[in-house]
């Protein structure tokens, strides 16, 4: 960004969606699946998940948004300027916000909530999130009491000041962990403040009964509008093909597809005009420990490991056509992704090469791996899969399901050897995909989970995160995608697709489907938009 500019006005996103058609129906109450679990966390400093991010994204606004193309919209800030330099955003935030319990939101609330964020004791998961402020690490470090890239220049002036230039860092205010948070309900409420989330967002919390249902009800003096809807109910429902009944049943308006269904319902002539199918942005993993023995320094093996999974099998059997096999780490669409990458074509010969250079010949000597996944019959048929096709080849694992917020937790704490994780866009670079998921100062919960470190890779993506040169980053992102790729801490399954039934008294939701959404709970579609014609 080498000139200063100016974005002004708020777009007439409902006017778009709602068209020529009826005049939208105010009142009701919408019912989806949040899938099989509860979401880990209602605190915005704490997601890290689509599970919650759902919940949350309808509780909370950030300084801006994403719009359904994917671009930056103004959301509390209705204006900023970025300095020539490419440093120093200035925001301007609307002064008629209030959070739920109706006080007034100012430039020090997102002074505050951005310090809480970055503070060490909330130990939040995506302190990467906003990390890149000036003096932000000497913050974390507890080397300074206040960040020095945060200046309010007014009740309602917001600057911010980056250590060097970051061309996506709008993008970063638009995820959950940016939101602005009331100070008098977190000092409150600490840790609990998870379940007793306040806001500004377009729904207020109602209640929360773990592991069944998670009701929000509209607020009526949102900034951007009073939504169509009352409520919103994001039921908890284990099994998918109970969620799919539940759909035709008429008690959900929209819902995932069960495994092994997706063809059935293309030729239903009443089901498949109620299906939205496109392709994400995101990438279905399995995941090495690189601290845990015996995948530790042994690249031949992690190698093999990959040859001997059928990407294309899984892609075309279990999940039934509907996505791609996974040749790299950065999914078309994005920037950097490089379609000439071949990556780890199904070879049993190769693997069974790879592994005996590995010192495991015919899996001989290997020591017991478990394989985690989360619940979901999708997760359970692909690591069943991974499982017999490394059987082939000599290597025996065992298999251990977990449910999500478990699941999650295990992960974080680095215990788990070989785990499956998917990765969905938080924003649409590739910063998003090859920093945060590989740079070694990422290792851990920030995003890092296979412990993967190389510091050739940390140089390479130091410099492109910083290049303002569009071309450049590209190149400098391909070829630390190349370095990863060849280490293989991961076996790369597959992108992601994301495919729902959606009810056809459902209307303004379809059209606000991004790359960026996952089914079932689409977490980046704007529900005060939606509206029920029934």
């Amino acid at each position: 960004m080498k000139r200063c500019f100016l974005l002004v006005g708020l777009p007439l996103l409902a006017t778009a969606l709602i068209g020529a058609g009826n005049l939208p129906r105010r009142g009701g109450a919408y019912h989806y699946t949040l899938g099989p679990s509860d979401p880990p966390s209602l605190d915005p400093v704490h997601i890290t998940d689509t599970v919650s991010h759902a919940v949350v994204s309808e509780l909370f606004d950030g300084l801006v948004a994403f719009d359904h193309t994917l671009k930056i919209r103004p959301a509390i800030a209705r204006r900023w300027v970025i300095s020539t330099d490419g440093r120093t955003y200035t925001f301007e935030l609307r002064p008629d916000v209030k959070f739920h319990n109706g006080r007034t939101v100012t430039a020090d609330d997102f002074r505050f909530s951005f310090e809480h964020l970055l503070n060490p004791e909330t130990r939040s998961e995506r302190t990467w999130i906003l990390e890149k402020l000036l003096g932000a690490r000497k913050f974390m470090a507890g080397k300074a009491t206040s960040v020095r890239g945060i200046h309010v220049r007014g009740p309602h002036t917001l600057e911010l000041t980056l250590e060097r230039p970051f061309v996506p860092f709008l993008a970063l205010l638009a995820y959950p962990a940016a939101s602005v948070v009331p100070r008098e309900a977190v000092k409150r409420w600490g840790r609990q403040f998870s379940s007793h989330p306040i806001g500004t967002g377009p729904f207020r919390f109602r209640e929360w009964h773990h592991d069944d249902r998670v009701v929000v009800e509209a607020n009526r003096d949102y900034f951007q509008g009073s939504p169509y809807l009352d409520q919103i109910v994001f039921r908890v429902i284990p099994d998918a093909m109970t969620r799919f009944q539940e759909f035709k049943a008429g008690n959900l308006d929209h819902t995932d597809i069960p495994t092994g269904l997706f063809r059935v319902i293309q030729n239903d002539p009443s089901l498949s005009s109620m299906l939205a199918a496109r392709s994400s942005m995101g990438i279905n993993a399995i995941q090495f420990n690189l601290e845990k023995s015996p995948f530790r320094g042994n690249r031949r093996l992690r190698q093999a490991f990959n040859y001997a999974v059928d990407k294309t099998a899984i892609a075309q059997v279990i999940l039934e056509g509907r996505v791609l096999p996974a040749r790299s780490v950065l999914p078309p669409g994005l920037l950097g992704h490089d379609p000439k990458l071949h990556g780890y074509p199904h070879d049993k010969e190769k693997a069974r090469r790879l592994l005996a250079e590995a010192g495991y010949e015919g899996g001989r000597g290997l020591p017991a791996v478990t394989l985690y996944y989360n619940t979901g019959l999708v997760n359970r048929k692909i690591a069943e899969f991974v499982q017999g096709t490394l059987r082939d080849i000599g290597v025996m694992i065992a298999l251990r399901e977990l449910d999500w917020p478990a699941y999650l937790n295990l992960l974080d704490r680095g215990e788990a050897q070989l785990f499956r994780l998917g990765w969905l866009a938080d924003y649409p670079d590739p910063e998003n995909f090859l920093t945060v998921l590989f740079h070694s100062r990422n290792v851990g919960s920030k995003g890092n989970l296979s412990r993967y470190a190389n510091p050739r890779v940390d140089a390479l993506l130091d410099r492109a995160d910083e290049s303002l040169d569009t071309s450049e980053r590209a190149r400098l992102y391909h070829e630390a995608e190349k370095i990863i790729l060849a280490d293989a801490p991961w076996i790369f399954l597959h992108y992601y697709s994301t495919d729902v039934l959606i009810q056809p008294w459902v209307k303004g939701l379809r059209e606000q489907i991004s790359a960026m959404d996952s089914a079932p709970t689409l977490g980046m579609v704007r529900m005060r938009t939606v509206w029920l014609d029934k």
